[in-house]
């Protein structure tokens, strides 16, 4: 039973070849006096790689039960044969002659139908990509969620960027743009890369020749509003076990579809890394526009210990609850632990910019609150529970407007003030 349907394998002999037919296909063959006790050969793209050693067995046991001697005989052999037993092929030639002239007329359509098709598939074998042609920067698995509901893999092909299970369950590559010129295009020309430092390549589950996968380059546009812009800061999120923040740029971005986008940069030991961003700012309550919020996928050596998206990870790429969480919320969620230069603290975590207001690794009350306590005139006038009071009740009125730096000394002179006013009225 294959893809379903059974099909019957048997061998067919012709002069010196023995080949060994699937179903109407021929997928290998056997020449006794050239390839010794090698029982099979397959022949490329005929079958699935793992259907070869079912094949195989099957190979096996039709020369066990038939016997090799009596597969190998030569046609001399074979004469000899038919005179023993002329009466019944006799017979079986005339069951032949009785065949229809429409059966006969469609095995004729049918192996017209297989002669085009390998025509086909002889026109794809002539150019072949491998891994064998390019140097890999880095690997990520297809099958890596980019989001809740969809792989990498499936991300690509909704975009129309591959198709077929051998792309969508491969592996994406990353190379070096100008690499691409070890790769050929249908008509044997070299291929070129874009300006940008990095490009990206499919690497299928088929083989080559030369026994390495098969490479096909993605029609993946470079971000030039971003890519190649070298002070472009964007928050990305470290696939490490303490799953950081941090604010820095890329080498490269490329265009997945709308404003969804892979980025590419290098890592703190000179290994290149890969995120994921699903959207981009709107710019608005004081955030310039089209900010991308990335997150980091696993690669080949880049693993992520946490294995997959923890529940705060998650929530940056909700795509079924309610669609993307906004990049923009979570961008005005990150500027309130922001400095006046645009820098995050180093407390920030995940849960401070998921565009989730209900969930926070910290707040800068308390710490604003303690050094408003170390002013003695303020520590004079109100007691901790009142500062504490004030300090809240500017925060809620103003955190979407300010930087923390920005919000920490305006709310300091207004305590002060306070403080002067009732020492005043005392």
């Amino acid at each position: 039973m294959i893809d379903g349907e059974n099909k019957i394998l048997g061998v067919e002999k012709e002069g010196d070849l023995y080949k060994y037919v699937l179903g109407n296909e021929v997928v290998g063959a056997f020449n006794p006096d050239v390839m010794a006790d090698s029982l099979i050969v397959f022949r490329e793209n005929t079958i699935e790689n793992e259907l070869s050693d079912q094949i195989r067995d099957e190979i096996t046991q039709i020369i066990e039960t038939v016997g090799k001697e009596e597969i190998l005989k030569t046609e001399p052999e074979k004469e000899q044969e038919e005179n023993v037993y002329g009466e019944e092929m006799e017979d079986e030639e005339e069951l032949q002659m009785e065949e229809t002239d429409e059966e006969l007329e469609g095995e004729e359509e049918e192996k017209e139908e297989k002669d085009e098709v390998q025509e086909e598939e002889d026109k794809e074998e002539k150019i072949e990509n491998t891994t064998g042609d390019i140097q890999i920067k880095q690997e990520v698995d297809m099958d890596t969620m980019a989001t809740d509901m969809d792989s990498l893999g499936e991300k690509l092909e909704k975009a129309g960027k591959i198709k077929g299970t051998d792309e969508k369950h491969g592996k994406l590559g990353i190379v070096e743009s100008d690499d691409l010129e070890n790769l050929r295009d249908e008509n044997g020309n070299k291929l070129h890369g874009h300006s940008s430092r990095y490009e990206a390549v499919v690497i299928t589950n088929k083989t080559g020749k030369d026994g390495k996968p098969i490479v096909r380059t993605l029609d993946l546009e470079n971000d030039t509003q971003e890519g190649t812009n070298p002070t472009e800061q964007n928050y990305q999120v470290s696939q490490n076990k303490n799953q950081t923040l941090e604010k820095g740029d890329v080498l490269t971005r490329l265009k997945v579809q709308g404003q969804e986008t892979i980025g590419i940069e290098k890592g703190p030991y000179g290994e290149v890394e890969v995120y994921h961003s699903s959207d981009k700012t709107i710019g608005g309550n004081g955030i310039e526009g089209n900010k991308s919020l990335d997150k980091q996928l696993e690669t080949s050596n880049s693993k992520n210990p946490v294995e997959g998206m923890d529940e705060q990870t998650q929530k940056l790429s909700q795509e079924y609850q309610d669609g993307y969480r906004s990049v923009e919320a979570s961008y005005q969620e990150a500027k309130q632990h922001e400095n006046d230069k645009g820098e995050p603290c180093e407390e920030l975590r995940v849960e401070d910019m998921d565009g989730d207001p209900n969930t926070s690794n910290h707040n800068h009350i308390d710490d604003t609150v303690e050094k408003l306590m170390q002013n003695e005139e303020i520590a004079d006038t109100f007691t901790e529970r009142e500062v504490r009071g004030m300090v809240e009740r500017a925060w809620d009125n103003e955190k979407d407007n300010k930087t923390l730096e920005e919000f920490q000394r305006d709310v300091e002179r207004k305590v002060e003030l306070d403080a002067e006013n009732m020492q005043r009225k005392r």
